[in-house]
């Protein structure tokens, strides 16, 4: 059931809450299922004038918000379970252990004068629209653009963008570097500043779009692997500690005693990562030994590392291969995984920034300013340890009872997916999302059911009862499918594409996700797909409530292809099998 925000302009008829008596602003907290913190409901009518701005049909005349029992996580728990260290609004309590690191530049350094990528809509379009064309080009020529482009991945944890502020640990130390440079050359640039832009990209692209001159600077803490080294240089600093790949297992993982007990387990992992060629040469030296090779499984490239461990919490997969670093920090909110620290895949990568081969200025600056600003002040173990501190608990659902009844309602969402146009695994997926698909489900507004529908929505399709399975996943199919057919009549989605764009209509109302359509235009992203291009808009000019919304039902359908997956091909050995017998 979606949540919508209530400006602080509409009268509450339930009395001045807390939050808003202090000024706060209240936004939509849907039921997050990765965030299991216990909250309040609080129904607010809207006036005879009708329902509140951009709120959907289902709504019926109806906003409700769920406002926690804490204001201190009311007012931050929407971004803080991501949000990174040294934003522009988070807190930086100083310890004795760590001192925050001053800026690159002092008080009288030239700022920006032009927005990132992500917010340059209402900005310096002129310089976007060159941001955005290919160019290839070493420091100097940079210096003359006035541009430099960071590719980087949509990341909780590396970069992502909440109302229009940019946050992360890759979008931070962009940040450092843009003020470094122009506090550095800020002769040369004679008071007009060199911009920094944010590119958000898959991780499969990184590399492809930095040599296509779609970017200068690839920073997605890529691994300095051999292969990668064939195509692009890296500012790996030799001096770290190098990452060490390690095995992280979760509830359901068999018993390891070392890596070579690998040999015949299975094991996901993004085919863009570092990991799959680590789990590639480990597996061929089991072979040579005459063991079974491990089984590879590949995961979505959409899928980052905290995804993943966060399926493994849950249950969904059992093995997996996360940086160390990343592990750790993970593993303070995510109480069912265990980071083997004595079961490493690859124990001598170094990471950092990639860039495009012949480009020495640009070393050489990168360089500079590792030494004589993230080094020397200890920029990235500083904002690792705020970090650490600031992310909240996150719970993942999962388990024997959910894939029970996963399996139990599967033919209803092939049934009406197939129907509908949508696909069948992903409806179940935001089947979950929204109630553990469990149909005895009721919210505290009413909403009944599977697909968590109201009960005037589910008249209005016309269908049966919505407190019968069938009927409610049929209305919840077929509602989706009408706000498709009303909002986006003419666009061209792919299958999957159009599921993604109905989950985040549901979410946040068709209308203003057909104005992130629009606005997605502008700024040079594909109206039509989702991933890294109108989920930048909506989480940049909505908020990330419903990009996370829409990338959590993403991840359990990745789960849930898994299975099914499995299942085929467990099937197809058996009849195999039995025509062979």
């Amino acid at each position: 059931m979606p949540i919508y925000q209530l400006n602080r302009s509409k009268q509450l008829n339930y009395g001045m809450l807390a939050m808003a008596s202090q000024g706060l602003q209240l936004v939509p907290l849907f039921r997050h299922k990765l965030l299991r913190v216990p909250y309040t409901r609080v129904v607010m009518r809207t006036t005879r004038h009708g329902a509140a701005p951009g709120a959907p049909p289902c709504c019926h005349g109806e906003v409700a918000v769920k406002i926690f029992k804490r204001v201190l996580i009311a007012s931050t728990l929407a971004w803080l379970v991501c949000a990174l260290p040294g934003g522009a609004r988070a807190a930086q309590p100083a310890t004795p252990a760590t001192v925050a690191p001053p800026p690159a530049s002092s008080a009288a350094a030239p700022t920006a004068s032009a927005p990132s990528a992500a917010s340059g809509a209402s900005g310096d379009l002129r310089k976007l629209s060159l941001a955005n064309k290919p160019w290839t080009g070493d420091f100097d020529a940079m210096l003359n653009r006035r541009t430099i482009r960071f590719l980087v991945p949509y990341s909780r944890t590396l970069y992502f963008v909440d109302k229009g502020h940019e946050r992360g640990l890759a979008a931070e130390l962009a940040r450092d570097f843009e003020r470094y440079i122009n506090r550095k050359y800020a002769a040369q640039l004679a008071k007009r500043p060199v911009t920094v832009y944010l590119i958000p990209t898959t991780r499969d692209q990184l590399l492809t779009q930095l040599n296509s001159g779609l970017g200068d600077i690839a920073a997605g803490n890529l691994t300095a692997t051999d292969e990668r080294l064939k195509i692009v240089d890296f500012i790996a600093p030799r001096d770290r500690k190098p990452v060490r790949e390690l095995v992280v297992t979760g509830p359901k993982a068999p018993a390891l005693a070392s890596v070579d007990d690998l040999s015949g387990k299975e094991v996901y992992v993004r085919k863009s990562s570092s990991y799959f060629g680590s789990l590639t040469q480990l597996s061929e030296r089991l072979r040579k030994a005459g063991k079974p090779p491990i089984r590879i499984t590949l995961l979505p490239d959409a899928l980052e590392d905290e995804d993943a461990m966060e399926m493994v919490n849950a249950g969904l997969l059992p093995i997996i291969v996360v940086d160390d670093w990343k592990a750790r920090m993970w593993a303070q909110v995510l109480p069912k995984i265990k980071v083997r620290d004595d079961l490493a895949v690859s124990g001598e990568g170094y990471t950092g920034w990639a860039i495009r081969k012949n480009s020495p200025q640009l070393q050489a600056v990168l360089n500079d300013f590792y030494l004589g600003y993230v080094k020397k002040q200890s920029v990235v173990e500083y904002r690792l340890a705020q970090y650490m501190k600031r992310i909240k608990q996150i719970r993942n659902n999962g388990g024997d009872a959910e894939q029970q009844r996963f399996q139990q309602t599967l033919a209803l969402f092939e049934k009406y997916g197939a129907q509908y146009g949508f696909d069948p695994l992903m409806l179940a997926a935001q089947g979950f999302q929204e109630s553990q698909l469990n149909q005895k489900a009721r919210s505290h507004v009413g909403a009944i059911g599977i697909m968590q529908l109201m009960p005037a929505t589910g008249k209005q399709m016309g269908v049966g009862s919505i407190s019968v399975a069938d009927a409610n996943i049929h209305a919840g199919a077929k509602y989706m499918d009408e706000l498709m057919e009303k909002y986006f009549p003419d666009a061209h989605f792919s299958s999957s594409d159009r599921t993604l764009f109905a989950f985040a209509s549901y979410n946040a109302g068709p209308g203003n996700i057909a104005k992130m359509r629009k606005l997605a235009v502008e700024r040079g992203l594909d109206p039509n797909k989702w991933f890294n291009n109108v989920e930048i808009v909506v989480a940049d000019k909505i908020g990330i409530e419903t990009t996370t919304y829409v990338r959590n039902i993403y991840k359990y359908y990745a789960a849930y292809k898994l299975i099914t997956d499995a299942q085929h091909a467990r099937n197809k050995a058996v009849e195999s099998m039995q025509k062979g017998s």
